[in-house]
C-alpha cells in the first residue's frame, strides 16, 4: 500500500532536502525504501554542500554510533558524495578522517574542504593521491599549531621531533604536487604558514628549488582559481610563473609581510635594478581577475605593490581592500602623502593600463588632516583625467573620529551613512569586514539606538553583543547614557541577537540618596529594553547582579522575555 507521503513528486521531496542538513536528511530518510535511498542519493551527487562533518547540531553520539556506520559501509552513498567538508575544532572530523582510512576512495569525490586541519602524515597521503585523481576542488586551511611547529623549527634550543620534521617536509612536497602537472585541481584555497625554518616553504616553487628536483614537470596547466594566504610575497611570483592558465588570483598577505626572509622591503628605498629586474613581466595572459587584501606599513611594502601591479598590466578586473597604518617614521611616502586619486594612480595601478575594466578599492589610512578634508579627496577624483575617462568619479570617502581613519572606497554603498554609526562603536575592525562579524563590543550611551535600528541590516551575522558601561574613574559622569529616550528603543527587534553582555566596570553610586536611585532607575529600565529586544534571546550575561535585581525592581513592565535564573 503507497502511503499519502510517496504520493508527492521527486521534485517536492528534493526541495524539502535542500532545507535540510545532510544529517538530517539521512536520520529522517534513508532506509525507509529504495526511492527515497535514490532520492538522498541524487540529492548528494547534486548538492554543492556535502557533507560538513563538524556542523554545531551534529551530536557526537548519532555521529560516530550512527552516520559515521552508514556513510563508511554503504556503497551507493559513497559513491554519491562529491562534496565533503572537515571543520577541525570539532571531533567528530578527525573521527570520520582517523577511522575511515583512505578518504581517497570515494569515487566521485570533487570537492573537499579541510578547515584548520592539523598536519598528518595520513592526511598529506590522502591528499597526495585526491589532487591527482579525485579532486577539482580543494580549501585546505592548517590549524594554528602547524604555524608554531614551522616558527619553533628556527629555533635551536627548542627539540622538534623527528615525526613533525618529517610531516613538514611532506608538506612541502605536497605544494610541489600541487603546483606541478601532476595535479587535476581546478581551484585551489590555501594557507601557507609563516615559514622561518631552513625549510624555506615560500621558496618551493622558486628555480633554484625547482632544479634540484627535476622528477616532476612544475608546470600546471589545469588550475584557473587560487586563493592564497601567505607571509612572504614571492611566493606568488613563482606560482604565477608555474600557473600558466591562472584566471583569478585572490591574494591575502599577513600582518607584516615581506617579499622574502631576506627582508629586502625594509632594508631602504626600494630599487627595482638592485632587487628585481625590471625587464621581468608575469606570463599571466589569460589572467582576467586579481584580488588584493594586506596591510601596508613602510614605503618599501607601497613600492614592492606598485612593482606588482606594473607585471600585471594586462589584467582586467582588480579588486584591493587596502590598510596603510604608515608605522615606521621613515616611510615619507606614506606619512606625507593623502592617499587621493593621485596617490591611487601613482603607486596602486600599473603605470600602463592595457585592459582594465573594473577597479574595485577599499583603502583605509590614517588620516593626517582634519574631516573636512574628505571633500577634497572626493573632488580629486573628478578632476582626475585618468577616473574621469573611465568614469571611476563616484567614491565615498568617510572620516573616522574615533582611530582618525580615513575611509575610502570606490562602491559609495559600503561606506554610504555609516558616519553616525562611529561613536557608538568602541572597538570596530574595518568596515568591510562588518557583514562577517559575529560578536561587537559598543559603548553604552545615548546615541546607542542609531545603529541598533539597522543592526539587522548592517551586522547580518552578529550573535553577540557587549555593551560597555563605562569605566569606575568615569562613574560620578556617566549619568550622561542615562538620558537616553527610551521610546526610541521600543520598536527595535533584533532578529539574530543570541546573547547579550552588560559590564565592564560600571560602579553603582555609594549610599542611597535620591540622585544615585534616580540613575538605577534610569539603567534598570534602558537594559530591560535592551534586553527585550533580541528576538530569541539565549544567553545574558551582566557583570553586576545588582543590575538584575534594579530590572526586577524598577523595570519588571518594560521587560518583554522570560528569564531564566541559573546557578553553578
Amino acid at each position: 500500500m503507497i502511503s499519502r507521503l510517496e504520493i508527492l513528486p521527486n521534485e517536492i521531496f528534493l526541495n524539502i532536502f535542500s532545507h535540510l542538513s545532510w544529517n538530517e536528511i539521512l536520520t529522517s530518510f534513508w532506509s525507509l525504501n529504495e526511492r527515497f535511498n535514490s532520492l538522498v542519493c541524487s540529492t548528494f551527487s547534486m548538492n554543492k554542500t556535502g557533507i560538513i562533518i563538524g556542523q554545531t547540531n551534529l551530536s557526537y553520539k548519532i555521529f560516530l554510533t550512527k552516520l559515521f556506520p552508514l556513510i563508511s559501509n554503504c556503497s551507493s552513498l559513497i559513491n554519491s558524495i562529491r562534496h565533503i567538508h572537515f571543520d577541525g575544532s570539532n571531533s567528530n572530523s578527525y573521527d570520520f578522517f582517523n577511522k575511515n582510512g583512505n578518504i581517497h576512495n570515494y569515487p566521485n569525490l570533487k570537492s573537499l574542504v579541510l578547515n584548520q586541519i592539523y598536519l598528518s602524515e595520513l592526511l598529506i597521503e590522502n591528499l597526495s593521491l585526491l589532487i591527482q585523481y579525485r579532486l577539482k576542488e580543494l580549501t585546505l586551511i592548517l590549524d594554528e599549531d602547524i604555524f608554531k611547529v614551522f616558527r619553533l623549527e628556527d629555533k635551536p634550543y627548542i627539540m622538534v621531533s623527528s615525526q613533525v620534521k618529517k610531516r613538514l617536509l611532506m608538506f612541502k612536497d605536497l605544494l610541489y604536487e600541487i603546483f606541478s602537472e601532476k595535479c587535476q585541481l581546478i581551484s585551489l584555497r590555501i594557507d601557507i604558514p609563516y615559514d622561518v625554518s631552513y625549510l624555506n616553504i615560500h621558496q618551493c616553487l622558486s628555480p633554484s628549488a625547482i632544479s634540484n628536483t627535476s622528477k616532476i614537470q612544475y608546470c600546471c596547466m589545469i588550475l584557473r582559481y587560487v586563493d592564497i594566504r601567505l607571509h612572504y610575497a614571492c611566493l606568488i611570483e613563482h606560482l604565477i610563473e608555474h600557473v600558466s592558465n591562472l584566471e583569478r588570483l585572490s591574494v591575502y598577505l599577513r600582518k607584516s609581510w615581506n617579499r622574502n626572509k631576506l627582508w629586502d622591503l625594509t632594508s631602504g628605498p626600494f630599487e627595482e635594478s638592485n632587487t628585481m629586474p625590471v625587464s621581468k613581466k608575469f606570463d599571466v595572459k589569460k589572467l582576467k581577475y586579481f584580488i588584493l587584501k594586506c596591510a601596508v606599513n613602510y614605503d618599501g611594502q607601497l613600492n614592492y605593490l606598485k612593482w606588482f601591479f606594473n607585471n600585471l598590466s594586462n589584467v582586467e578586473k582588480i579588486k584591493i581592500r587596502l590598510r596603510i597604518n604608515g608605522v615606521c617614521k621613515k616611510s615619507p611616502i606614506i606619512n606625507e602623502s593623502i592617499v587621493d586619486a593621485n596617490f591611487i594612480r601613482k603607486y596602486l595601478m600599473s603605470d600602463t593600463i592595457n585592459n582594465l575594466i573594473h577597479f574595485n578599492f577599499y583603502i583605509i589610512s590614517i588620516c593626517k588632516l582634519l574631516s573636512n578634508y574628505t571633500e577634497r579627496t572626493i573632488n580629486s577624483f573628478k578632476i582626475h583625467p585618468f577616473f574621469i575617462e573611465r568614469q571611476w568619479t563616484n567614491v565615498k570617502c568617510l572620516f573616522d573620529p574615533i582611530k582618525f581613519y580615513q575611509h575610502l572606497s570606490s562602491s559609495p554603498s559600503c561606506i554610504n551613512n555609516l558616519s553616525e554609526y562611529f561613536p557608538d562603536l568602541m572597538f570596530y575592525p574595518d568596515i568591510f569586514s562588518w557583514p562577517n562579524l559575529k560578536y561587537i563590543q559598543v559603548d553604552f550611551h545615548e546615541k546607542v539606538h542609531l545603529y541598533l535600528e539597522r543592526l539587522n541590516e548592517l551586522f547580518p551575522n552578529v550573535s553577540c553583543i557587549k555593551f560597555f558601561m563605562g569605566s569606575q574613574k568615569n562613574c560620578d559622569n556617566s549619568i550622561v547614557p542615562f538620558k537616553m529616550e527610551q521610546h526610541k528603543l521600543t520598536d527595535i527587534h533584533l532578529r539574530y541577537v543570541t546573547r547579550l553582555d552588560f559590564g565592564l566596570y560600571f560602579c553603582r553610586g555609594f549610599g542611597s540618596n535620591d540622585w544615585c536611585d534616580d540613575r538605577n532607575k534610569e539603567r534598570a529600565k534602558i537594559l530591560a529594553r535592551l534586553i527585550s529586544m533580541p528576538v530569541q534571546l539565549s544567553y545574558l550575561r551582566i557583570e553586576q547582579f545588582q543590575w538584575l535585581i534594579h530590572i526586577i525592581q524598577y523595570a519588571r513592565i518594560d521587560l518583554t522575555v522570560t528569564l531564566i535564573l541559573t546557578s553553578k
